[in-house]
């Protein structure tokens, strides 16, 4: 015999005396995956030449809904993106809709029925140059009804909610076609879309409505920014509504300076928490603005998070405190890093995450997870494919996350 049959032989006796020395695998046992997908993450989603993610949800299955923007070659146009997402933050589906011109999604909520609900604006189905859109979807992201509200001028929805007795609330603003003044606007539905009521709210100047929290009384509190009654400057703007949208109390705060609402979130020991701006006067930089409030509307402490910045996210804290989200936004810079910020039950700064490369990265909507972190919905050239791809990221109760 020749020394390469014998070396084969040798080899093959070998491995069967291995083998008998292993215990038997039954069946069902699991076998072990070679890498294990990681619990916290940065995921870029690269749907079209230019994604962006502007909302987010947690679903009951631990993955995510995320609602957006996509560019469209085929119309070159902008229509609004969904993405469903598993746990590990991989598609399982997307859906866009639109027509032939701009339309964008900025808010989006699972509704009772296990479907989804998402606002934004379009000009694509519009009774004048802009309207807010409000769609409707099954779980598997197919379109039910569409509804689209506005005048003979520009209206956009930011925010949407489902009301706790059916139906949905829609909160943005409008332009009054004849005077030019800007308007918060409210607008309820029933559960198939069609209008039950609407209100504006404001003096007419330059007022906005960004985000809406439904209370236990049945009422509604708006957070966005205004400009009247105060020395024409926009002022972070606080109001609370009954349940058939007549005004109960409105607060303007923070006069001294430029400031504005993004995103209000409630407490379980009843504080409202508000994200937003803060522009000090002849200064052409914007800074990440954190604002406490009692049940009545009243201030109770303000603070800047971070210089030339801006805040776009709040989410409360499963200890009580709050985690907001934001992104740099230095003056004459093209680049941007996001903003992680933890404040505690006392109202100090926890911790402070900056994530980026060397483009730009901005987060615009943040969410508390099942397992007690964060996960943010935003925009990167930083990673991915160097285009804008959708950003999402998912991290610890410590905001970190693994690269």
């Amino acid at each position: 015999m020749t020394s390469a049959p014998r070396n084969i032989l040798l080899l093959t006796l070998a491995a069967l005396l291995l083998a008998a020395c292993v215990p038997p695998t039954e069946p069902d046992t699991p076998r072990r995956r070679i890498s294990e997908p990681a619990e916290h993450f940065l995921r870029t989603l690269d749907l079209s030449e230019y994604d962006r993610g502007f909302d987010l949800q947690q679903l009951e299955d631990g993955g995510f809904i995320v609602a957006g923007r996509a560019w469209m070659r085929h119309t070159a146009s902008i229509d609004v993106l969904l993405v469903r997402t598993d746990p590990e933050g991989a598609p399982l589906w997307y859906k866009t809709f639109g027509g032939v011109f701009k339309d964008e999604a900025y808010a989006v909520r699972q509704t009772s029925d296990g479907g989804f609900i998402f606002t934004g604006n379009t000009e694509s189905y519009t009774n004048g140059f802009n309207d807010v859109w409000l769609v409707k979807t099954d779980e598997n992201g197919s379109m039910q009804w569409s509804r689209s509200f506005g005048g003979s001028s520009y209206d956009s929805g930011q925010d949407v909610i489902e009301c706790a007795n059916g139906g949905y609330l829609v909160v943005g603003y409008t332009e009054m076609s004849i005077s030019g003044n800007w308007y918060a606007s409210l607008i309820r539905t029933d559960e198939l879309g069609n209008e039950i009521w609407s209100r504006v709210y404001g003096g007419g100047e330059r007022d906005y409505g960004a985000s809406v929290i439904e209370m236990d009384d049945g009422g509604f509190v708006v957070t966005g920014s205004t400009a009247t009654g105060g020395s024409g400057n926009s002022m972070l703007w606080l109001f609370k509504v009954a349940a058939n949208g007549d005004l109960l109390w409105e607060h303007r705060l923070l006069k001294d300076i430029i400031t504005g609402g993004y995103d209000i979130t409630y407490t379980d020991n009843g504080l409202f928490g508000v994200v937003g701006y803060a522009f000090p006067r002849q200064q052409q930089r914007s800074n990440m603005l954190f604002v406490l409030i009692d049940a009545s509307g009243d201030l109770i402490q303000e603070e800047i998070l971070h210089h030339d910045a801006v805040g776009t996210g709040i989410t409360a804290a499963p200890d009580g405190g709050f985690v907001l989200s934001g992104y740099t936004d230095s003056f004459g810079s093209e680049g941007s890093d996001i903003v992680l910020v933890k404040i505690g039950v006392d109202g100090n700064e926890q911790w402070k995450r900056m994530i980026g490369g060397d483009r730009m990265d901005r987060a615009m909507s943040i969410t508390t997870t099942s397992a007690g972190g964060y996960a943010l919905t935003g925009t990167t050239r930083s990673f991915g494919s160097g285009r804008e791809d959708m950003l999402l990221i998912k991290t610890d109760a410590s905001g970190f996350y693994e690269d």
